[in-house]
């Protein structure tokens, strides 16, 4: 998600992040991907770039819906790993 913020103006930074995270806090894999099929579309035209670098990283950053018995919530993030570090 920082990377992709990086691309947003500051002014729509807060409504843009909110919209993104609703991607990876759905249930399913498939909603994850019908999600993120209509954020890009909104925000296509206005943000090509922060799109683009979202567009790379997608399938990569959905890998935690294929596994049926953990927290999504928890391995979603790298929060664990950056405070191990």
């Amino acid at each position: 998600m920082r990377n992709i913020l990086a691309y947003v103006s500051p002014k729509s930074n807060a409504l843009f992040s909110d919209r993104l995270k609703q991607i990876w806090l759905q249930k399913t894999l498939e909603d994850a991907r019908k999600q993120s099929t209509l954020f890009v579309e909104e925000y296509q035209d206005k943000y090509p770039e922060a799109i683009e670098c979202l567009e790379e990283g997608l399938e990569d950053s959905l890998q935690f819906f294929h596994f049926d018995f953990i927290d999504h919530r928890r391995i979603s993030s790298t929060n664990v790993m950056e405070r191990l570090n």
